[in-house]
């Protein structure tokens, strides 16, 4: 069965605000897709969770604008989409090997 972590970001569309909501959906979406597949995601999405509490108050006090926190959350969502992508690939083929 095929899983897929669905986020609604478009390009030039996306406020602070939704890139935050964005965030904390494709953080909590990636979880519940690991526990459904039996996989533990811990070690690949916690250093970029980490990352977004960060961004977050580095919003909240004042130190990045809008726009920064907007483009910086854009890149951490792509990079946690290609992390969880790249790992569950990465079990697939090795749930699809035969068996030596």
């Amino acid at each position: 069965m095929s899983r897929k972590i669905r986020t609604s970001v478009k390009a030039g569309a996306v406020g602070a605000s939704n890139i935050a909501t964005e965030l904390n959906r494709a953080f909590a979406a990636a979880r519940v897709n690991a526990l459904m597949g039996g996989v533990d995601l811990g070690d690949t999405i916690d250093p970029l969770s980490a990352i977004h509490k960060a961004l977050k108050a580095a919003h909240a006090s004042g130190e990045l604008t809008d726009q920064q926190y907007t483009e910086k959350g854009r890149e951490l969502l792509e990079m946690l989409g290609s992390a969880v992508v790249s790992l569950f690939i990465q079990l697939n083929m090795s749930r699809k090997r035969p068996p030596q």
